[in-house]
């Protein structure tokens, strides 16, 4: 049975299709494809878009439309090698910002939205302002990696404000709780106003999720996307990643994409983005390792749940065990207390790992070596460390925003 959605998305499938080869990447990439008649049924007869791909197009290689239609443009962070370019249209902002809304919290003209995300090139902190105007929302915008908003300052207006959502990269979240125990509050207690938090960026695991509402006695949203895509899926009221699928077409595939894997197995993502006009993507190979499955869920949406396990690089296998970044989450933030900083260091015959907690006095570097290994299947040798090493608490709690310049100075 074909339905309005089915219609949707083959209709939406088509006009991507169309758009596609405007760009110079996908004009050559789909050149000997026969385009004509393609539904959605066939894409897996059309060719892979690597990260490769994007960085040897440039900055100009897949943008599909004129530049006066352009409204931002967006850079990754590079973290996975160069950065890569993605280019927006105010519909593209606005579409992602409808995305964004589709998420749990469930945004009113009521709130108040602290934004915490880095406003310098990447992309949530956009789409997060777009959701919260959608909403009629107010919002903060408290940017991350910037000295005009320091952690001591963002709790001052979180407090002051009486900030009713906060957004932003789950470690902010952690340095933020991390900051007001070092000036004296207990976050779960100090800002009453606050309902619920917004997290996106990085990985956050089921334990790491727990850990954060834990920290600040509120419920967290996580939301997965990246800057080549927006915003992919968004976290409901009882905690399951739905794909925004009128936007989006995920395939989850095998190492070497050369098919699916078996529902609700890990793979590897592939992303058509069936909406975006900016720069669109066709079966994005985004290194990412996922997994997709279909079910009925308690707040009544149907379709893809999404779980994200990391990306492929941070992927380490001991012999038969395979450890994705999600499965060192889920270690580390069981431990009890959970650390305030931590990593693992992968060696020849195990890991291991670095830990740093202000409640480290209640931590058996046994206990704790034989809970890591039990977890992880694989040898782990313990370090806690007391140091800047990992956290550098004297620079948290600085609360010195940058200032402008003064020019002209006169007697006192």
């Amino acid at each position: 049975m074909i339905t309005d959605e089915k219609r949707e998305r083959e209709h939406k499938f088509k006009d991507l299709l169309a758009r596609l080869v405007k760009s110079p990447l996908y004009k050559d990439k789909l050149s000997e494809c026969g385009l004509n008649g393609m539904g959605l049924d066939r894409i897996q007869t059309l060719p892979l878009t690597t990260k490769e791909d994007l960085r040897k197009a440039g900055a100009f290689g897949h943008l599909a439309v004129e530049m006066k239609e352009v409204a931002q443009y967006h850079e990754s962070t590079g973290t996975t090698g160069e950065p890569s370019s993605s280019w927006f249209t105010q519909e593209d902002l606005g579409i992602g910002g409808r995305q964004l809304k589709e998420c749990g919290v469930r945004l009113t003209a009521e709130d108040l939205v602290l934004i915490r995300f880095p406003y310098a090139m990447s992309l949530p902190a956009f789409l997060m302002q777009q959701a919260a105007w959608q909403s009629g929302a107010g919002i903060v915008p408290a940017s991350g990696r910037t000295v005009v908003t320091p952690y001591p300052r963002v709790l001052q207006l979180m407090e002051r404000l009486r900030v009713t959502v906060s957004a932003g990269l789950p470690r902010e979240f952690e340095l933020l709780a991390e900051t007001a125990r070092l000036i004296g509050s207990t976050p779960s207690e100090h800002f009453p106003a606050l309902r619920a938090i917004c997290v996106a960026g990085e990985l956050m695991s089921a334990k790491r999720k727990e850990h954060i509402e834990k920290l600040w006695g509120v419920p967290v949203f996580n939301m997965y996307g990246s800057t080549e895509t927006a915003n992919i899926a968004t976290m409901c009221e009882y905690g399951a990643m739905h794909i925004v699928e009128r936007d989006f077409y995920v395939e989850v595939l095998h190492e070497d994409g050369s098919g699916p894997v078996a529902q609700g197995e890990r793979g590897y993502a592939a992303i058509t983005t069936l909406s975006h006009h900016g720069s669109p993507l066709l079966r994005y190979f985004n290194e990412d390792i996922i997994s997709v499955e279909h079910s009925l869920c308690a707040c009544g949406r149907t379709g893809g749940k999404l779980t994200h396990y990391g990306r492929s690089k941070d992927r380490i296998r001991y012999g038969d065990t395979v450890l994705d970044a999600a499965d060192l989450q889920e270690a580390v933030y069981s431990l009890s207390p959970a650390p305030d900083a931590w990593k693992a260091i992968c060696q020849e015959n195990g890991l291991h790992v670095l830990l740093d907690s202000h409640d480290s006095g209640k931590w058996s570097e046994e206990a704790i070596r034989s809970h890591l290994s039990g977890k992880l299947r694989v040898p782990v040798t313990i370090e806690i460390v007391d140091d800047f090493r990992l956290l550098d608490r004297v620079e948290l709690v600085k609360n010195v925003p940058s200032t402008k310049p003064v020019y002209v100075q006169k007697y006192s």
